[in-house]
């Protein structure tokens, strides 16, 4: 019995390991930029029949006007520009791709990415303070008082 739970627990942690191995490989194979940019920038991947894609574009947004002198936003249609999804190996909507000032990407999120996440993403790329609040605690706390 505790042979199979060993061999159970090796399984998953190879497998979890192979995710990782291959996200990351996937990332390196993401084109950069033609040219230089100037500043990081966010890709919005959505399309009309994406029924998270208005919430998530909300949310970018709201990213965009905390980070709007140090991020460029760049929403991309995937139904109207299937090459420019396919290019970044875009399979899933809504898909947020953060490129640094070089043009790398560095964070790949698949599905409905929350304000705070990539708040962590930008601060980590950008660098300084985020305007975000990154931590899970309440931004109001009540007292026992007053409940």
């Amino acid at each position: 019995m505790i042979e199979r739970v060993v061999l159970l627990l090796t399984l998953s942690l190879a497998a979890v390991a192979v995710y990782y191995l291959l996200r990351a490989a996937h990332v390196r194979r993401m084109p950069t930029a033609a040219s230089p940019v100037a500043l990081p920038a966010l890709l919005y991947f959505r399309a009309d029949s994406c029924a998270v894609c208005p919430a998530q574009g909300r949310i970018v947004e709201q990213v965009a006007r905390h980070w709007d002198d140090r991020l460029r936003v760049e929403t991309i249609d995937a139904a109207r520009e299937p090459e420019t999804a396919a290019r970044y190996r875009v399979f899933t909507l809504p898909t947020t791709i953060l490129r640094d000032s070089d043009g790398r990407v560095r964070h790949i999120n698949y599905g409905l990415a929350d304000e705070r996440k990539l708040a962590r993403q930008l601060t980590e790329l950008v660098g300084g303070q985020s305007p975000i609040r990154t931590d899970h605690s309440p931004s109001v706390v009540k007292s026992a008082e007053s409940v």
